[in-house]
């Protein structure tokens, strides 16, 4: 259910692009489909392995080589089995993944604006919602059963550039590095007991296309 009330609002937000493209500028608006994967990086004090997802995103220069945007992803986290992420020698065998909703404002710098390819460097913070489906199990006397992880919403900020090649006249091809680091880690719980934070921070790899309106 989560996931098909996220495709509506990307879906939405593909629509909003298209109709009130340029509403701060003159210039066109510019709207981003990306694929993303990530690399969770804290060895095995991270909870995750490895992330994949999507984000949409809508972006306008107010001032070039000035400009602002808003995005919105889907992504599922991948839990590494091996993992020792809340330091306690009785959680063990880590299992399932995470499904994140980030919902992002950012600022973008244009470094380099070339006939057919541009250098777009861009920052911002995330505001990310956490559907947990992972579980551990707990070897307490007493215990030695599963029990579920509940997860709770993080923000994030992030930095990254993109490399955009135009193919069409209002159509570029583009490329991504960057990473992302916690401002607020989100508060983890299992069984009800509260536990160390869950980081969501790592470096990621983006393609996708830019469509003008």
């Amino acid at each position: 259910m989560m996931k098909k009330a996220i495709l509506m609002v990307c879906a939405a937000l593909v629509g909003a692009g298209a109709a009130f493209g340029g509403m701060i500028s003159e210039d066109p608006g510019e709207l981003t489909v990306q694929g993303q994967y990530w690399f969770p990086g804290d060895g095995d004090f991270d909870l995750f392995e490895n992330a994949f997802g999507a984000v949409v995103s809508y972006r306008e220069w107010f001032s070039f080589p000035w400009g602002v945007g808003v995005s919105l992803g889907l992504a599922q986290w991948q839990v590494d089995d091996g993992s020792n992420a809340y330091k306690y020698r009785a959680l063990q065998d880590y299992d399932g993944d995470a499904l994140l909703i980030p919902l992002g404002a950012s600022v973008c710098f244009n470094v380099i604006d070339w006939d057919n390819w541009n250098l777009v460097v861009e920052t911002g913070l995330q505001y990310v919602f956490v559907d947990s489906s992972v579980s551990v199990f707990n070897s307490e006397e007493g215990v030695q059963r599963r029990q579920d992880v509940d997860i709770d919403n993080a923000l994030l900020w992030n930095i990254g550039a993109d490399y955009e090649y135009m193919v069409g006249e209002n159509l570029y091809v583009l490329g991504g590095i960057g990473y992302q680091t916690d401002v607020m880690k989100a508060d983890t719980e299992y069984a009800g007991r509260s536990t160390r934070d869950t980081s969501f921070r790592g470096a990621y790899l983006r393609l996708g296309a830019k469509f003008l309106f």
